[in-house]
């Protein structure tokens, strides 16, 4: 799960004292006095404008971290007087205490001996380290009671938390989402890729989410992770419940993102670099490509990432695009991470010049925005240049990458994901395709898993895996009506497409004059011989003679 906020409160010595002391000749009821009042009522939804005069008692019921199954309640009592809210009953020795089982020693809390004074209770806690007492606020506005011991982040822990242990003795951390709340499955492994790589190919057949992820992607980047990191919070993990989910550690911001889509006619003028007119005579000058522009714009700002998508890569002659570029796919022919460029190889650049200062310098290279730039010479390939590329696994009318080229990227495979698709539709994979299942009580969101799921079985076993059908195409049924369409618009040109030379298989998948086929069943041979296949829509077929059909297709 993802933590949304994190209400902290480091243990001075006064605190100590009171929550550790001996209950004999107890006075009152020990509490921990919470200053940073409008931060703890942004922690518990309550408006940080509310005056002091209307402060109210307030009372969450928390989960144990790493005992999760075990609640307790926590009630932060207005002080109205001292204009501060307060933890009362604190002491775990007063048979009254209100403290937390979190914070107690059988979950874990430093039980070393009863201090007996303050200055006991100092020399206690410079011993342990610290102790810093938490509540999480989960992103499904849950709450978890834990604690932490020690002077500084613990390892592995997101520097996000850092705050916990710098400046005030209590506050709040609102840590992003990363903006991946509503990521998909194909989008997050897309993200957590580029911590190993600077090129992408994502590969799979049509519908699977392929440019909807890379769209994602880029819409995260573009916006520089302005919600900060995200953080994973595991309940079960007492001494390592959170961990750093997305974050902008992968390309580090700001990121300058770009697009473009490969095609027959594209060229390494336009991607890399080209000599044309500039309107001033016949004289030409060299103009910066996609991807060159980009890596100037990065030199220019000097800091942060750049990401180039590039769709349907394989739609264009890519060694011919990329050239000698190439050799920059390889990171290590770059400027390393610390700007070393000891093993980098210089990028063959424009004809030298001297600038004003005598520097070598390049002649103005133009740049898509309509002015020129000058780079240093020599001049090497920025090592944040990353490239983001998909390319369909069905599409194959230009040519498939290379080795040289494919090994030079990370592939993901973006394949028809069941189990995303039923979790969308609401709907269990295994109820919807379940050989038990009544097709009369059958809901078009089942029928539509379960519709995919055969025909993507039989296709990858008679034609391979890259011509599956993507889930994508079943993503908006939501009725009879809904899957009707799909099958007549989307699904049947698809496998008719697929197996236009093998009429036998085709018939085959589609149960062609099976005894048992329903009466109204919409596939059969349009003569008594030869296999000449006769497809009816099913749209305007009755609800229940659509179930019927998808039933006996996927069944038999």
């Amino acid at each position: 799960m993802k933590a949304d906020r994190i209400w902290w409160h480091e243990i001075d010595a006064d605190d100590y004292y009171n929550m550790e002391k001996s209950s004999r000749g107890l006075r009152g009821r020990a509490a921990l006095e919470i200053r940073q009042v409008p931060e703890l009522l942004e922690f518990l939804g309550v408006d940080r404008s509310t005056p002091v005069d209307a402060w109210q008692d307030q009372r969450i019921i928390a989960r144990v971290v790493g005992q999760p199954e075990e609640n307790s309640s926590i009630t932060f009592k207005a002080h109205r007087r001292h204009a501060s809210y307060e933890l009362a009953g604190m002491n775990r020795h007063d048979e009254r205490t209100e403290r937390h089982p979190a914070w107690m020693p059988v979950n874990g809390w430093p039980d070393v001996r009863i201090p007996s004074s303050v200055e006991d209770a100092k020399a206690i806690l410079t011993e342990i380290g610290g102790i810093h007492l938490y509540i999480v606020r989960t992103d499904s506005g849950q709450y978890f009671a834990g604690f932490t011991t020690g002077a500084r982040l613990p390892q592995d822990w997101p520097n996000s938390l850092d705050p916990l242990f710098k400046g005030a003795t209590s506050g709040l951390i609102t840590v992003g989402s990363g903006n991946t709340s509503e990521m998909t499955p194909l989008a997050r492994k897309i993200l957590d890729a580029y911590r190993d790589r600077k090129s992408v190919l994502v590969y799979g057949p049509p519908a699977t989410g392929k440019t909807h992820a890379v769209a994602q992607v880029r819409q995260i980047l573009d916006q520089e992770w302005s919600g900060g990191e995200s953080v994973d919070f595991d309940p079960l993990k007492p001494s390592q419940p959170f961990s750093s989910g997305f974050s902008s550690s992968p390309i580090e911001s700001p990121v300058i993102t770009d697009w473009v889509t490969f095609h027959q006619d594209y060229g390494y003028e336009d991607f890399i670099i080209g000599l044309r007119p500039t309107g001033e005579g016949i004289r030409l000058a060299p103009f910066a490509g996609r991807l060159l522009d980009l890596a100037i714009r990065l030199h220019r700002q000097g800091k942060g990432s750049g990401l180039l998508v590039i769709d349907e890569i394989n739609r264009g002659n890519v060694p011919k695009i990329l050239g000698d570029f190439m050799t920059y796919m390889d990171t290590s022919y770059r400027t390393s991470v610390d700007g070393n460029t000891k093993s980098a190889i210089p990028v063959n650049l424009p004809k030298v010049q001297r600038s004003p200062t005598g520097d070598p310098v390049t002649e103005p290279i133009w740049m898509l925005s309509g002015d020129s730039f000058m780079l240093p010479a020599p001049w090497f390939f920025p090592h944040n240049i990353n490239i983001l590329a998909t390319m369909n696994s069905v599409d194959r009318a230009v040519a498939p990458l290379d080795s040289a080229i494919g090994r030079r990227f990370e592939r993901i495979d973006a394949y028809a994901d069941l189990d995303f698709l039923a979790e969308h539709l609401g709907v269990s994979v295994e109820i919807a395709t379940a050989p038990e299942v009544d097709a009369e009580n059958w809901t078009p969101q089942a029928a539509a898993v379960a519709l995919l799921a055969y025909l993507n079985d039989q296709i990858t076993e008679r034609l391979g895996q890259d011509y599956e059908l993507g889930h994508l195409y079943f993503w908006k049924v939501s009725s009879w009506e809904d899957l009707q369409r799909v099958w007549d618009h989307d699904i049947w040109p698809q496998i008719r497409d697929r197996f236009g030379a093998r009429p036998d298989q085709l018939a085959d998948l589609l149960r062609v004059n099976s005894r048992n086929a329903p009466e109204s069943y919409p596939f059969r041979t349009r003569t008594l011989t030869g296999r000449a296949l006769a497809v009816d829509p099913l749209m305007g077929m009755s609800h229940e003679g659509t179930a019927l059909t998808i039933d006996f297709l996927v069944r038999g």
